[in-house]
């Protein structure tokens, strides 16, 4: 049984993005990253029809300790006054070829969607390209409807 609902093939392009970070064990605590930077997109008058947040895992846990493993959830840059503080910072997001992946917005089959992905992705042909990190992509639209997206990066 497929885990997605549709699979396509996106250019995305590179973008400035304002993020915030957790380091440590992936796990409870990136939903608890996610909740505070979707309370401060709100807070700032950022959530809209348009809005898309990234949540990004920047290291393998199977490569990287767990203490040291890096997330970061980002939205694009908008207008703000001084969007940079303690809480939030500014970098820019690699854009690249992706396989998206539409799947359920649940716990389950985000965590089934990683699981799964990788293999997916060399049955369609795709190399994985490792030097940029795979993303889930939460487009007001698609969550308003229950959806969200995986982002593998190919060549």
């Amino acid at each position: 049984m497929k885990f997605y609902i549709r699979i396509e093939l996106e250019n995305i392009q590179p973008a400035s993005v304002l993020y915030m970070r957790r380091t440590g064990a992936y796990g409870v605590d990136n939903y608890k990253l996610m909740d505070t930077f979707k309370k401060w997109v709100k807070e700032n008058g950022l959530y809209n029809e348009n809005t898309v947040i990234y949540a990004i895992p920047l290291d393998n846990p199977e490569k990287t300790e767990s203490c040291r493993c890096r997330y970061d959830v980002c939205i694009n840059l908008c207008n703000l006054q001084n969007p940079v503080s303690h809480q939030v910072k500014y970098r820019k997001l690699a854009g690249g070829k992706y396989l998206i992946f539409l799947i359920p917005h649940t716990a389950d089959a985000v965590q089934t969607a990683w699981k799964q992905c990788f293999s997916e992705t060399v049955g369609t042909g795709y190399l994985l390209d490792e030097n940029r990190p795979v993303m889930e992509r939460y487009k007001k639209g698609l969550v308003d409807n229950h959806y969200c997206e995986l982002c593998v990066p190919v060549f």
